[in-house]
């Protein structure tokens, strides 16, 4: 690694930790609530006193959750969604929930029946929360959007809640990650990605469709670059997609790429092309480029663009890719192989072992990814017994990172 590529990472890690919200508050302050003020209602003292705090016609003071303990406060969100029949996927909530004398279990619970003054209330009580975390976690990125974070904030996530950190800073504008557009004809009927529906049921979340990553300011993309950081360290990694701008000029090595997933290296790869701004046919890297702030897609774009070091780094990464691809059927997989998959990235590669052998896929967005391969050949005499020993023990391996599940936020 280049001296100048390590104090890169080195000065990004660092980052400026600046862990006032001052500038969320103002802008808060500047809008008219309305809700009463804490000058008409006396705040709540007692956990009983907070179950039965209107919180629809009164608003809450943050001076009154700082003294409180994190579980309290968590348990005050869950008293304004409660009292609407919310069901929780935070097993320890929705306990402390169902003990409730006044808690009617409602599953067909929509945001929609939240009123204007219990999501501001949500929103004071949700920044006390981040403030209390130890760590940064789902949901409090939309706190930091004027603040500079550092990897030390970040902590460890699973990778599909890193997915949602990295997510968020795009939600707190509205970002939409799956456009009409981008769904073809044949696709009607299919449900928006996990990303996608996960944002749709937050409560702050206000799709817009307008608004583009390109337009982030300098503080959200010094946060995304800092959060690409911390992945690839979690993972002990040395690279992760969205850091091949450090190697434009700097030829990658085969150790750096050993522990990369085949996910991860067709990222950077293309990742590459997307620098230069060419644009992508495949459905799945066109949406992922979308949400860098960097990429900006160029109908005049050639591959004459790319330099000498560029090209040996595609090749490089190619060899690295193709080794992974024909080892899935005479190599058993280990759990470092598989680690920080994503469920959609798991499950791309687990059929990547049948499509080996020419399955047919019933959804049209997996049969497309695979068509997209040159080494693809359907075979309509496909059968599963064609699978040796080895193939089947990794696709079970890699199933097991298909059923993550993003916490809540």
């Amino acid at each position: 690694m280049t001296r100048r590529l390590t104090i890169m990472l080195a000065a990004l890690a660092a980052g400026c930790a600046k862990e006032n919200h001052s500038a969320k508050s103002a802008t808060r302050e500047a809008t008219t609530s309305t809700i009463a003020t804490s000058t008409a209602t006396a705040m709540p003292t007692t956990p009983e006193q907070w179950e039965q705090f209107d919180y629809a016609a009164n608003a809450i003071t943050p001076a009154a959750l700082n003294p409180l303990p994190l579980v309290e406060v968590q348990h005050i969100r869950g008293i304004i969604f409660g009292k609407h029949g919310r069901v929780f996927q935070d097993t320890t909530l929705q306990r402390w929930l169902a003990a409730r004398s006044w808690y009617h279990a409602d599953t067909s619970f929509t945001n929609a029946r939240l009123t204007r003054g219990e999501r501001e209330n949500l929103e004071i009580v949700r920044e006390a929360e981040a403030k209390k975390h130890p760590q940064i976690e789902t949901g409090d990125m939309r706190f930091y959007q004027n603040d500079v974070i550092t990897t030390a904030m970040l902590g460890d996530h699973t990778a599909q809640d890193w997915e949602v950190l990295e997510a968020e800073v795009l939600a707190n504008h509205g970002f939409v990650f799956e456009t009409e557009n981008e769904i073809e004809n044949d696709d009607r009927n299919l449900q928006p990605n996990d990303l996608q529906r996960y944002f749709d049921e937050r409560y702050w979340y206000q799709r817009r469709p307008e608004f583009k990553a390109t337009e982030l300011s300098a503080v959200e993309r010094q946060n995304l670059d800092t959060i690409a950081v911390a992945v690839t360290r979690q993972n002990k990694r040395t690279l992760s997609p969205g850091m091949m701008n450090l190697f434009q000029a700097t030829p990658l090595t085969e150790q750096m790429l050993s522990y990369l997933t085949l996910a991860d290296l067709r990222l950077l790869r293309n990742e590459i092309y997307a620098r230069h701004g060419r644009p992508f046919q495949t459905t799945w890297l066109a949406r992922a480029f979308r949400q860098h702030p960097w990429y900006t897609p160029r109908n005049d774009y050639t591959d004459a663009e790319l330099s000498a070091v560029e090209r040996a780094n595609i090749a490089l990464i190619t060899k690295r890719e193709e080794q992974l691809h024909e080892s899935l059927s005479t190599k058993l997989l280990h759990s470092y192989d598989v680690r920080g998959l994503r469920p959609d990235d798991a499950r791309r590669l687990r059929n990547e072992i049948y499509a080996r052998h020419g399955r047919r896929f019933s959804d049209p967005m997996l049969q497309r990814y695979f068509a997209s391969f040159a080494w693809y050949k359907p075979n309509d005499g496909f059968r599963e017994d064609q699978l040796n020993n080895t193939e089947r023990k990794n696709a079970e391996l890699i199933s097991q990172y298909e059923h993550g599940r993003f916490t809540e936020g």
